[in-house]
């Protein structure tokens, strides 16, 4: 099945409706899908692996949120027939990186090691919401792009910003122009434009979001956690996360269940890392947050740490229930960050659907890492 073919599928069973801007995009995957299944089939056997591999022009898809971009290039990364391809969530990536980079400290050059080793199980490297916020992920960038398209690994990424746009009035801003460059040396910049949010369509109230947060919305929650963690052991003692105490109200975990509760405070409100969000991810199916408040303009950290909350539990199919003392738009209303803001809004309003939470279903159990 080839992307045109999914996209095709999905129109036909009524999970989306069929839009000539997206179709534009699609018949670049499309091209970017058989560029890709020809050099695989010429990368095998002998003679394929002694040839130097050709790289694919890649894509760079940015338009605002809603509009359906991740969906297309999961219409490429699902349809391709091989394993050697990787999708991950841009902050996933960079930690990976650092990782990497921690591995083959002392050695000459491990980004082009890392690159390297990268390039040998992957051919399309796929990122979903590419966004620029750290000025040590900006400065590696540079070096890091080239060498992954030294190598041969095809890029398509999503973001809500065309790539001059990328870490925008940042500091050292000079040196992260390079990136940008190789961005669109080897990838077609594609802007998706749409009058109609796409996510929002699904919109059906599920029941998982609670406001104003009151005795109501508490004993609503109670009831959630109770329902979901039905025949596990609930404890009350605080998680060792990346080697450091996080309180909880609760948890319940077994073979069949995988579910925590956080006061918004615990997570949003003190010093927390993407790697904590990553790990909270990667144990638990349903994370249950209670008492979200309306968040000051100057509080800068606290709205990054919760885009960045929200993106981790989005991108790894996280069930989220959540209470808030006012509706999801009025959480952030004065302040800088405004536009990392829209996209935390379209992601929340989306977990809250149908579709989403029948995807997300049945995946309860998680990893005890």
């Amino acid at each position: 099945m080839t992307p045109e073919d999914y996209y095709q599928q999905q129109c036909d069973q009524g999970v989306i409706a069929d839009d000539p801007l997206q179709r534009f995009v699609l018949r670049q995957m499309q091209r970017v899908f058989w560029h890709l299944v020809k050099e695989h089939q010429a990368r095998g056997g002998l003679l394929g692996a002694l040839r130097r591999h050709r790289l694919i022009m890649g894509l760079y898809v940015w338009g605002s949120v809603g509009t359906g971009k991740t969906f297309l290039m999961d219409c490429l990364y699902l349809c391709l027939p091989f394993p050697q391809k990787k999708r991950m969530h841009f902050h996933q990536f960079m930690q990976y990186v650092h990782e990497s980079l921690n591995k083959y400290q002392g050695l000459p050059d491990p980004l082009d090691i890392m690159a390297a080793e990268l390039a040998k199980e992957t051919m399309l490297l796929c990122f979903d919401e590419f966004l620029v916020t750290e000025i040590v992920d900006a400065m590696l960038l540079s070096r890091l792009l080239k060498r992954m398209f030294h190598h041969g690994i095809c890029l398509v990424a999503t973001s809500n910003v065309e790539p001059d746009r990328l870490y925008w009035r940042g500091l050292q801003r000079e040196q992260f122009l390079p990136a940008i460059s190789q961005l669109k040396q080897h990838t077609q910049v594609l802007h998706l434009a749409a009058k109609k949010d796409y996510r929002l369509q699904f919109i059906q109230s599920a029941g998982v979001f609670f406001t104003p947060h009151n005795v109501d919305a508490n004993a609503q929650m109670e009831r959630l956690f109770s329902m979901l963690s039905e025949g596990a052991v609930v404890t009350y003692d605080p998680l060792d996360i990346c080697q450091r105490p996080i309180p909880i109200v609760k948890q319940a975990k077994n073979n069949d269940v995988a579910i925590v509760w956080f006061e918004f405070k615990v997570l949003c409100g003190a010093r927390r890392s993407q790697q904590d969000y990553l790990a909270i991810a990667k144990r638990y199916a349903t994370v249950l947050i209670s008492d979200i408040k309306v968040i000051p303009a100057h509080a800068h950290d606290t709205i990054l740490l919760l885009v960045r909350l929200v993106d981790v539990l989005y991108d790894s199919g996280v069930r989220l229930i959540f209470s808030a003392e006012q509706p999801i738009e009025q959480w952030y209303v004065a302040g800088s960050k405004q536009f990392e803001f829209s996209r935390t809004v379209s992601r929340l309003i989306e977990m809250q659907s149908d579709v989403y939470l029948a995807k997300v279903a049945g995946r309860e159990k998680k990893s005890d890492e």
